[in-house]
């Protein structure tokens, strides 16, 4: 298809974490200019969120290392990197609407979203509660923040990343009541894992075994509700049913790649880059981020080209990431369509399982949306999508809608009409 292109404007990188960095470097490489913009206060994504002002850092040196490193590249490249900015979407001219300390309209010659993963939660009865959280945002207060939630913690649901923010959560100094897993992932079958994921399993299971964690598998996390102003998570293992009281409770199913905000059908050259384009980790993303930056660049009329040696460290960690699955699948537990009728799916707008179930079995995307209202809140779908899909059974719930995150009117009153060189300030 054609594209309307400013040839004036920069490619515009949404995400400053390892996969949007590394686009970038490649964009510059290439000749071309290059914005790249992030609602967080500092670039580095998730795997390399940096502490608030005042705070001490976390993490291995290694981690802290391959940041530095990274950055020192950016710096001498001088990329333009555009922190507390969001990006709110793209519009049918190509515009791209800025959120934020930045905020306005740029008219980029070409996209590249770097938007990293959708962290799932299977919803369960009480999952909205106050108290309950993501795994991802628990992890995200221990980075920022530096210290560790008071009270008693519990982590549940099933992958990897719980067993990471349960050792973090030791070396700050409360490590967590238990950590309910779905799957069996201890076993013989992790010794087929490369070398760099032992490496990273074995330090956080000496941290979780030294703190003597409860680490209980094939178990699900029924539930949740209130007493006495705490937290009882029902749990469900192979002896039968217990209640784990808890003043926190971290959830994480899984991730899924973030692919809001993409769409074929725009007047401007698009690519994906890292988790958002294929969740393959951390170790994948500078990689898939190189990937993007050349073809975007190729696409433009840069000098993206040559040989990509990116394609064998993706091919790898996609077999790592694949064998990584099996170990962490989750042994046969509660169904989803098995929920009791006022458990809330979508959160943003407190729509239930019941109000799903009176649109009938014939609804539409659209009445899922506009007349259900699922998806239709603030995080358009990325918390509900998959289980309202998989209860309606659609295959997705349409295409999200400008704007792709709350805008503040402060920031749509200063918009202006296009200066001569396609953006406004």
């Amino acid at each position: 298809m054609g594209y309307t292109m400013n040839a004036k404007g920069p490619v515009l990188v949404v995400g400053a974490g390892p996969a949007g960095l590394s686009a970038a470097l490649a964009l510059a490489g290439a000749g071309l200019p290059v914005r790249v913009v992030d609602h967080a206060p500092a670039p580095g994504g998730a795997v390399h969120r940096q502490p608030l002002p005042g705070t001490r850092a976390t993490g291995t040196r290694e981690h802290k290392r391959a940041f530095s490193a990274l950055m020192a590249k950016v710096r001498a490249a001088d990329i333009d990197i555009c922190c507390a900015t969001g990006f709110a979407g793209l519009d049918h001219s190509g515009a791209a609407l800025l959120t934020g300390m930045r905020a306005g309209m740029v008219r980029p010659r070409g996209l590249i979203l770097a938007t990293g993963a959708r962290e799932l939660v299977q919803p369960r009865p009480g999952w909205t509660l106050p108290g309950v959280q993501t795994a991802g945002a628990v992890q995200t207060r221990l980075k920022t923040l530096g210290t560790a939630p008071e009270g008693r913690i519990m982590l549940g649901g099933n992958g990897p990343l719980l067993l990471a923010v349960g050792a973090e959560l030791c070396a700050l100094g409360n490590p967590p009541v238990a950590i309910i897993l779905a799957g069996r992932p201890f076993g013989a079958a992790g010794l087929r894992l490369p070398l760099a994921y032992q490496v990273e399993a074995a330090r956080h299971m000496a941290r979780l075994l030294a703190a003597r964690v409860p680490i209980v598998t094939g178990a699900h996390v029924l539930a949740i509700s209130q007493d006495a102003g705490k937290l009882l998570a029902t749990v469900q293992t192979r002896r039968g049913s217990r209640d784990i009281v808890a003043d926190l409770v971290g959830l994480h199913d899984g991730i899924r790649p973030n692919a809001t905000g993409f769409s074929a059908n725009v007047p401007i050259p698009v690519e994906q880059a890292g988790d958002c384009h294929v969740a393959l980790g951390a170790r994948a993303a500078l990689a898939d981020g190189r990937r993007a930056g050349l073809a975007l660049a190729a696409r433009l009329g840069g000098r993206g080209h040559g040989a990509l040696p990116h394609c064998a460290v993706l091919a790898h960690e996609r077999a790592a990431q694949a064998r990584l699955a099996k170990i962490f699948a989750p042994v046969d537990g509660p169904k989803l369509a098995d929920l009791p009728p006022d458990t809330i799916l979508c959160r943003c707008e407190g729509r239930t399982v019941a109000d799903l179930r009176n649109l009938g079995p014939d609804c539409t995307a659209r009445q899922l949306r506009l007349t259900g209202r699922f998806a239709m809140g603030a995080c358009q779908g990325r918390f509900c999508g998959d289980w309202v899909a998989q209860l309606a059974g659609h295959a997705d719930l349409g295409q999200p809608r400008l704007p792709l995150r709350p805008v503040a009117i402060a920031d749509l009153l200063t918009l202006e009409p296009d200066t001569p060189d396609g953006e406004t300030r």
